[in-house]
């Protein structure tokens, strides 16, 4: 038994996320009825100090909850954020590793993506995550190539550049300019 589990009313908690002074958390109970899952909130400096549970039946709805009470927290934190959302490139974005499909984030203007501290073993469900996490920011597919191109190649780049990508994030091709077009 790993005794480094934290352990609340019951659920043991399995994810964090932290916005400004705020922590997130999801737990999980297994009891002979099946498993049920929380999402509660507590303080930054009283962190295990748990409030305000959302109780609920499935996995995929409570990830589903933790992320929108992080994001909502976010945008009363940072009133300007559903501006950023808007422009061009996110402040930061969600993606996966291609080498080894670890989740990672890449923030707008850095030299290099961080790991994630939420990474599965998983490559399909960290795909799955930093869709998820995109979708829930506002964040295109085609914002989240030009991410990982303009941290990895350098933003001065065309390839950081959104609008060179389509909805799915794969590459516009130019089109050939005609002999016509050189006159």
């Amino acid at each position: 038994m790993n005794e480094n589990k934290e352990i609340n009313a019951g659920y043991e908690i399995t994810e964090k996320l932290t916005v400004g002074n705020s922590v997130f958390v999801l737990g999980k109970n297994e009891t002979r009825y099946g498993t049920k899952f929380v999402t509660w909130e507590a303080k930054k400096d009283s962190p295990t100090d748990y409030f305000w549970g959302h109780y609920i039946g499935n996995y995929p709805d409570a990830r589903e909850d933790l992320y929108k009470r992080a994001f909502e927290e976010a945008q009363m934190i940072n009133p300007g954020l559903q501006k950023r959302m808007d422009e061009k490139l996110p402040d930061f974005c969600m993606s996966t590793q291609k080498d080894d499909g670890h989740l990672i984030v890449i923030k707008k203007d850095g030299q290099r993506y961080e790991y994630a501290d939420i990474s599965s073993d998983e490559p399909a469900e960290n795909k799955e995550m930093a869709k998820y996490f995109n979708n829930l920011l506002g964040v295109t597919k085609a914002q989240e190539t030009a991410m990982l191109a303009g941290c990895t190649l350098g933003w001065n780049m065309s390839a950081a550049n959104p609008a060179n990508y389509d909805n799915d994030g794969n590459p516009i091709k130019s089109k050939p300019k005609s002999r016509d077009d050189a006159r």
